[in-house]
């Protein structure tokens, strides 16, 4: 058989269990619980580190932040490292090597020939393939991901129609590429990297999907009344982006049948490129893989977004399908992560690895017949950040240890009879936590960062006192400003600010200017530079009162 094509299905922010087969009963995805059947679920699986740039470079490259520089969002002072990349590897090797909706890239295609691009936070229109499409489809529209800033964790519809939303954009354009690719490069096997934003926030789903789940039948979050002053100090924050949605059941419900509602969209975006599959005869020669970079709390922990060690930050869901080589409705339990991609890639396929540079961190998925490690791990680390921000953890089936160094801060949990990471077990530590916190001490000095140690001892950084619960908010503007850099003459094309944030709201009965930190929103954007920021006042909307009384 010639080499296979290869074909990456990744979400954006998914929970571990935001899928039917992983025992959830409040959402329907029967295209990736079919596509679990045909393959391998890996249900321990793990990102190297929560949050998309780090992540996504983990993904590509094989190394962790120590080696990639991204330690998040943001890199490591200095230049960055050149890595060989999956995409250049099978590039060189004769791939056609194909990208398309978000990447997080950075301006940069590492290896991948063609670009579709669907981003976020999108400062000029021309940048991104998806505005363009929109607009040559003359769809009027100022915020088609979402409205991020003030109603960044808050629910919402958008009004895109279904046919044009972003989530089947993604489809559509991959089902394109399969059609021409199969048609025009008949001998040429293709790597596709089909990558959705959704369900990352703004949590905005188009119809019929915002009332495709019942909000009454969504479960409240876990440990949502954790106290304040109990979260580690740099995770605070995360509770106050959450702009009280926690403290209220009737809109966590609604943020999370929507959460759901965007998940199944995309879930039926993977049943028509799947099929296209089929229709094509390419299903027998094509590796399919279905992962997310992270996960989202959701309001467990009385927080959200990613950025911690906690279970539904740090575990994503895995599915694995390789002809031949996996066996059908397989679920292995072996701790994996975004790191195993790229070394069973080289394993399976034969590619040359440069010899200059360090082995990296995985194992092959597949050193198991059917699907699994050959050697088992008996502990997964995971990292994030840098200086005041680091932290690190070690994961196992049932254990967690975790070391902040905001605060020194350590925390210890026993996954199997606390699986909701509700009980610190760090004030009367279980015989293992010595080890752990050992191992982890090892583990930062050879794979970590380091700026880490004060000599032979982590560096720990002090913490503020933690806020009141009352004032613990976190308006962040970075809505991308596109809008506002339109030629006069185009800007007519699109909704106005006004427009677009009712309609946004129109749905949304939960939802009142009284529960949000509109004066905080409305400080930062007299403060703002206009033409910088993609948010404006409230003036013209259904809120403008309440804009006026901030």
């Amino acid at each position: 058989m010639s080499r296979p094509n290869i074909l990456i299905l990744m979400t954006d922010q998914q929970r571990h269990d935001a899928l039917g087969c992983s025992g959830n009963g409040e959402i329907r995805t029967p295209h990736l619980d079919a596509l679990a059947a045909s393959g391998v679920r890996f249900s321990q699986a793990v990102t190297p580190t929560p949050v998309c740039v780090a992540a996504r470079m983990s993904f590509i490259t094989g190394h962790r932040v120590s080696r990639t520089h991204w330690v998040g969002n943001s890199c490591l002072p200095g230049p960055i490292p050149e890595l060989p990349t999956m995409m250049s590897t099978l590039l060189r090797e004769g791939y056609w090597t194909q990208g398309i909706g978000k990447m997080h890239f950075r301006g940069r295609h590492y290896g991948l020939q063609h670009l579709q691009t669907m981003e976020e936070c999108v400062d000029h229109y021309v940048d991104d393939d998806y505005l363009r499409y929109l607009r040559a489809n003359k769809v009027r529209t100022r915020f088609p991901k979402g409205f991020r800033d003030l109603l960044m964790m808050q629910p919402q519809t958008c009004g895109i129609p279904v046919e044009h939303h972003m989530n089947t954009w993604v489809a559509d354009r991959s089902i394109d590429f399969l059609r021409e690719h199969t048609r025009h490069r008949t001998s040429q096997p293709f790597f596709l990297w089909s990558s959705w934003i959704s369900p990352h926030p703004p949590f905005a789903p188009c119809e019929p999907y915002d009332s495709l789940y019942d909000p009454a039948g969504m479960a409240l979050p876990h440990y949502a009344d954790r106290p304040i002053e109990d979260l580690p100090p740099g995770l605070r924050g995360q509770r106050g982006r959450l702009d009280g949605t926690h403290r209220d059941p009737d809109r966590i419900r609604r943020v999370r049948a929507l959460y759901n509602g965007l998940v199944s969209h995309v879930d039926d975006g993977v049943g028509r490129i799947l099929s296209e599959l089929e229709t094509l005869g390419l299903s027998e020669n094509t590796v399919v893989l279905f992962v997310s970079d992270h996960g989202e709390m959701l309001g467990d922990h009385g927080i959200g977004q990613k950025f911690c060690p906690y279970e539904h930050s740090v575990r994503i869901p895995f599915l694995l399908r390789w002809p031949g080589r996996t066996k059908p409705g397989r679920v292995s339990e072996d701790l994996v992560s975004l790191l195993d991609v790229f070394p069973t890639l080289i394993d399976e396929l034969g590619l040359a690895y440069p010899d200059d540079q360090p082995a990296m961190n995985g194992s092959s998925l597949l050193g198991l017949a059917g699907g699994g490690l050959g050697v088992s791990r008996d502990a997964m680390p995971i990292d994030f950040g840098a200086e005041q921000t680091r932290w690190m953890a070690l994961r196992s089936r049932d254990r967690m240890y975790t070391f902040f160094a905001n605060g020194g801060i350590e925390e210890c949990y026993d996954l199997t009879s606390d699986p909701w990471e509700e009980h610190n077990l760090i004030g009367n530590p279980p015989e293992w936590a010595s080890e752990w916190q050992a191992r982890l001490f090892e583990w930062e000095h050879e794979h970590g960062l380091a700026q880490s140690f004060d000599g032979n001892r982590l560096r720990t950084y002090e913490a503020p006192a933690p806020p009141r619960e009352e004032d613990c908010q976190n308006i962040t503007l970075n809505e991308g400003a596109w809008p506002k850099r339109l030629p006069d003459d185009e800007k007519g094309d699109i909704e106005s600010f006004a427009e677009a944030f009712d309609r946004m709201i129109q749905k949304e009965t939960t939802l009142t200017p009284d529960k949000l930190s509109i004066a905080s929103y409305k400080k930062m954007i007299e403060s703002a530079r206009s033409d910088t920021e993609g948010s404006e006042e409230l003036m013209g909307t259904a809120w403008e009162q309440a804009w006026l009384d901030a």
